[in-house]
């Protein structure tokens, strides 16, 4: 019930603050201002926030086009410059993620998520030799929880096309897929200072507790489990009950072993390929300091088909360590590896149980036909894995 109440709060919080701005109309133009909508971004502060290196750049016009919408709204930016700007080859098409709405500020801006994002685009992945986006520009409210982003157009700078459920996922791409994530785990691997130099990048536990407290994760994996039924292996079902205990007890790796940066979101969904071939990564609210576990077990079950992942996961999980070593010199025994990599599924799980059943305040973030497939194929895994 804490939970609960301290949600209802801060609804009610945000949704003066959106009534406020829907009345007004606020307008951003000094490179300070966070604008609390697509409609509220102008000239001026695109020239403010992206021309600061080329005095004599303006931006002169700015098209916003709806993209998509789910924990943020997207929207695309087409940029027209002044000659100096056209000159300097400044980006004619941005790609912006805000929060708009009450529902899209409680799950990005009440959990912070989309505070975390921004900093790991500002301060984190100018460090990062990995194929995921540039970040142009952070800025995030903490008194109204409004935020935006700015980052790269994928489609136009490197024709990429992005994956869904539907994607079918070949072993080249996988195995892109894993190389990918040993590099990002890598560059921080054993960083004692990564903690105290990023205050704000959370411990994978700390993460998961405060996010479970407050989204009633618990509650709601219990209805989602019910609703979920048809999709999942009765050897699961049949063990409902371990599954939050297990999730408990799977938590520990990441304070006992060597922690790196983790994505902690990486379904199918958060992947894309480039016109060469590479596998991308994206949406970065999640991100956390843990165990580098959580992200391969998760990757795995949620893109590849259940019969690909029986035939695969061996060998990418050491594709992944082969490469992991390389990178850090550290050698990981394969059958502990293994274990860990059984253990994190049901951290996998829990990120669409919360997306199928939750608060009423919270947006639907996925399709129900992308969460009853990533149910299935993680409960799958946790079957044949033997998680429980």
């Amino acid at each position: 019930m804490g939970g609960a109440s301290t949600t209802v709060l801060a609804a009610l919080k945000i949704g003066g603050h959106v009534a406020f701005e829907r009345l007004i109309r606020p307008q951003a133009r000094r490179r300070e201002d966070v604008p609390c909508s697509p409609n509220a971004i102008t000239p001026q502060w695109l020239t403010a926030v992206l021309c600061s290196q080329i005095p004599e750049a303006v931006v002169t016009h700015v098209e916003v086009m709806p993209a998509s919408s789910g924990t943020h709204e997207r929207h695309r930016l087409v940029l027209t410059y002044n000659e100096a700007g056209r000159q300097a080859g400044l980006p004619v098409s941005i790609f912006a993620k805000s929060l708009p709405s009450v529902v899209t500020r409680m799950i990005g801006g009440f959990n912070g998520t989309a505070r975390v994002e921004g900093r790991f685009f500002t301060q984190l992945r100018p460090q990062l030799d990995i194929e995921a986006p540039i970040g142009y520009h952070a800025a995030f409210d903490r008194r109204t929880f409004a935020s935006i982003l700015l980052l790269e157009d994928l489609v136009a700078t490197k024709s990429a096309s992005f994956c869904d459920c539907r994607t079918y996922v070949s072993r080249p791409m996988a195995e892109g897929m894993v190389d990918l994530l040993a590099s990002l785990h890598a560059r921080f691997f054993g960083d004692r200072e990564l903690a105290t130099r990023y205050r704000w990048l959370a411990s994978y536990p700390r993460w998961f507790t405060l996010g479970a407290e407050k989204m009633s994760l618990e509650h709601y994996t219990r209805k989602a489990l019910d609703v979920a039924s048809q999709v999942i292996p009765e050897k699961v079902l049949a063990q409902r009950d371990a599954i939050w205990p297990a999730a408990m007890a799977a938590l520990a790796v990441h304070e006992r072993e060597g922690q790196g940066l983790i994505h902690s979101d990486v379904h199918i969904g958060n992947w894309y390929r480039t016109a060469t071939d590479n596998m991308g990564l994206c949406d970065w609210q999640c991100l956390s300091r843990g165990h580098w576990s959580r992200d391969v077990a998760y990757a795995i079950a949620a893109a590849l088909t259940p019969d690909d992942r029986r035939k695969w996961e061996r060998d990418l999980l050491a594709r992944y360590l082969d490469r992991f070593s390389q990178l850090t010199g550290a050698r990981l025994d394969f059958d502990e590896s293994f274990r860990h990599y059984r253990e994190q599924m049901v951290h996998a799980l829990l990120m669409w149980t919360i997306t199928l059943c939750h608060s009423p305040l919270l947006p639907d973030m996925q399709s129900e036909e992308t969460t009853l497939m990533m149910i299935q194929r993680i409960t799958t895994a946790m079957a044949d894995l033997e998680t429980l």
